[in-house]
């Protein structure tokens, strides 16, 4: 099989469905985060994105990562009612920042961008 053919039937097989446990140690438990594809992760960032007064925009780095987390934590789920009620939070974005620390919430956005293919690991393909 050539190396096309090769690509083609890795991406005929692919699976987007990829789930990684994050540990959260204040709490003892671990989350699960799911990849993200583009299209939420371009959403996410229109959602954090504002005028910086100057007529250029900017992203709000930590609104930002509390969105992605909220799109992507499998477990627990931060749109559920009671844990919104809970935190006083407006959505499920609010939540994550009201309810999680500010190293648990870099944590796990770097564990949402890595499970999504932006990891920094080097992987050696056979040729």
């Amino acid at each position: 099989m050539t190396t096309k053919q090769n690509a083609l039937q890795a991406l005929l097989g692919a699976n987007k469905d990829i789930t990684k446990d994050v540990p959260v140690r204040r709490l003892g438990v671990n989350f699960i985060v799911k990849a993200i594809d583009s299209e939420t992760l371009e959403g996410a960032r229109a959602e954090c994105t504002f005028g910086n007064g100057k007529g250029g925009k900017d992203v709000h780095e930590h609104k930002l990562g509390a969105t992605l987390i909220a799109k992507s934590c499998v477990e627990p789920n931060f749109s559920d009612r009671a844990l919104i009620e809970h935190y006083g939070a407006e959505d499920a974005a609010d939540c994550v920042r009201k309810a999680l620390l500010a190293g648990e919430i870099a944590k796990l956005t770097e564990a949402v961008m890595d499970v999504s293919g932006f990891g920094e690991d080097e992987i050696d393909f056979p040729n």
